[in-house]
């Protein structure tokens, strides 16, 4: 493969052939869809860099890590080559239960992060990346992320973490189930087996209302929204914002990818820290968590947590923290605040 500075960004399909699960199942028929942009022969020399994206993300890194990535930046395309793959169970080229049922006669399986995880090693072989600079992501991102820690098919010089957990609490999971429970009282959702277009539309925009006061604060919405009524008669502002966001995932996502992602979050568990901290030194020389002070969804004490007991059983663990009124979603909004994380790290 050459540099890729010059050229643009290329993507392409990995077929995974008999993929086995962290828990020993061995599934055939996966691919991911990946992209790389940046410089691979600069990435040789310094590394490479892996993103992992959160739920409703995708490979199309700059798309919402756009201020992050290019020439000198804190993902410095000119020095590394920046992989990432849309994560099984998603719907923007990687397997998921859309093209899975159109295969077998089952359902998608559960998919834990490690096993999202697990599906680089192959992808990172494939493109010959033998070192990684960095491995980050945030939310999702970040679970599988910290997996990489522990599972790590390379040597990986850097990991950070952003808003994400050693293990999914019972209220994050309460907030799934309810918004599995507006996609399943949609009679379209026909227990996943919908044909394209016509799935439970109005159930999925109401679970991604639901998760949008999830991602951000009532700080923010009380600056942002107050109780006006400005743009629908008769409506709160909020009121219109969250139907708006509804329908705009509703405009690009799929519902049965939503659900599975979700499950795979709800079953997110590093296990005992000391063991997970001893697993990642062994693969990671630094590891960065960071919490966002209003994440109402994972707290910032439950990254701080985890980072602590890192640091306890020997790692180079530091915690960093994002100030900011915009709550779990800050990591893809306080630019200069990530910027500032990863060049520091």
């Amino acid at each position: 493969m050459t540099a890729l500075v010059s050229g643009g960004p290329s993507a392409g399909e990995l077929p995974l052939g008999s993929f086995v699960t962290a828990d020993g199942r061995a599934l055939s028929g996966l691919r991911l869809r990946y992209r790389v942009l940046g410089n691979v022969e600069a990435a040789r020399e310094h590394g490479w860099i892996l993103v992992f994206h959160a739920l409703t993300g995708s490979a199309d890194v700059e798309g919402w890590w756009g201020p992050l990535i290019g020439p000198g930046r804190a993902l410095d395309t000119s020095r590394h080559a920046i992989v990432a793959a849309n994560l099984l169970g998603s719907c923007y080229g990687s397997t998921g239960p859309r093209e899975w049922a159109d295969e077998h006669d089952e359902p998608f399986p559960d998919l834990t992060p490690a096993d999202l995880t697990l599906a680089h090693a192959p992808l990172l072989a494939h493109l010959g990346v033998e070192r990684l600079a960095l491995a980050t992501g945030g939310s999702l991102g970040g679970m599988v992320a910290l997996e990489w820690g522990r599972r790590a098919s390379v040597p990986t010089d850097r990991l950070v973490v952003f808003a994400a957990p050693a293990a999914t609490s019972p209220q994050a999971i309460a907030w799934n189930t309810v918004q599995r429970m507006a996609i399943e009282a949609d009679p379209a959702w026909r227990r996943g087996r919908y044909f394209p277009g016509r799935g439970p539309a109005a159930g999925l925009a109401a679970a991604r209302a639901l998760a949008m006061i999830t991602y951000r604060s009532g700080v923010e919405f009380d600056a942002r929204f107050g109780r006006q009524s400005s743009r629908t008669a008769g409506r709160f502002d909020v009121d219109h914002y969250l139907r708006r966001q509804g329908d705009k995932l509703v405009a690009r996502f799929d519902a049965a990818s939503y659900v599975a992602l979700m499950r795979a979050m709800d079953l997110h568990d590093v296990g005992e820290l000391r063991a997970a901290a001893l697993e990642t030194a062994g693969r990671v020389r630094r590891v960065v968590g960071v919490g966002v002070d209003t994440d109402l969804l994972y707290l910032a004490s439950e990254v701080r947590d985890w980072t602590a007991a890192y640091r306890a059983a020997g790692m180079d663990a530091q915690y960093r923290e994002i100030h900011s009124p915009s709550g779990h979603d800050a990591f893809l909004i306080e630019w200069d605040q990530v910027e500032g994380i990863l060049r520091e790290c």
